[in-house]
């Protein structure tokens, strides 16, 4: 089976990748949509790791399911910018593994200095193994099946993950919600949606895929009252 069709059969629907509200303008402007860093023009450049000991600046770097949370608290933590304080989350459509050349890992990419990146995609289901030899904790019983035994496993995209296969905009609250729609809606992007899920931004949602239950994401209906 193909890495897509290995990742659907075990309920997989979407990748993950966060990114600091300041840049959807630029994201959902542009057909490329979020490019990898060494793509970024060095004059707008703002880059969520700008160690990258993985290595691998020609891919986007993305989770399964659920974002890389600690990752995220980590940029959130050392984000100097007294202004643009808010992140999201965006979600990609999983089938973008048919058409881009992909590698991935079951833990953090930058773990070892990329030791653990791989380029056969036959083998993605060993992220999904009860234990990882990465990975201090084994799998529980209960853990939802779409989820990677480390959550911070990642799978690593060529280039660029293009406009149209952002599906999804995730958000922490109302307002920042409000705010991403007025976006999506001045430059007539119809075709994502907003969620609001706040336990997607924290580590929250880790305890609870362990335990079998998926975090709340409520969809975002702009009301015309508002």
């Amino acid at each position: 089976m193909s890495a897509y069709d290995i990742l659907t059969t075990r309920g997989v629907t979407r990748l993950c990748h966060f990114t600091k509200f300041q840049n959807l303008t630029h994201i959902i402007t542009s057909a490329d949509g979020v490019l990898a860093s060494s793509s970024i023009r060095q004059d707008t450049k703002n880059v969520n790791d700008t160690a990258r000991y993985d290595g691998e600046l020609d891919f986007v770097c993305c989770s399964v399911q659920y974002p890389n949370s600690w990752f995220l608290k980590k940029a959130m933590q050392n984000n100097l910018d007294k202004i643009f304080r808010e992140w999201v989350v965006l979600y990609i459509d999983l089938s973008i593994l048919k058409y881009k050349n992909t590698k991935f890992c079951p833990c953090n990419a930058s773990k070892a200095n990329g030791a653990y990146i791989s380029k056969n995609m036959d083998n993605i289901d060993s992220i999904f193994a009860f234990t990882v030899s990465t990975f201090t904790y084994p799998r529980t019983s209960k853990m939802l099946s779409c989820c990677p035994t480390d959550g911070q496993a990642e799978i690593l995209i060529e280039n660029s993950i293009p406009r149209e296969y952002i599906n999804g905009i995730v958000v922490g609250n109302e307002d920042v919600a409000g705010r991403v729609y007025s976006i999506l809606k001045m430059y007539g992007v119809e075709h994502i949606s907003i969620y609001i899920a706040p336990d997607v931004l924290t580590t929250k949602w880790s305890n609870m895929i362990k335990e079998g239950c998926s975090p709340n994401e409520f969809r975002f209906e702009w009301s015309e009252e508002d």
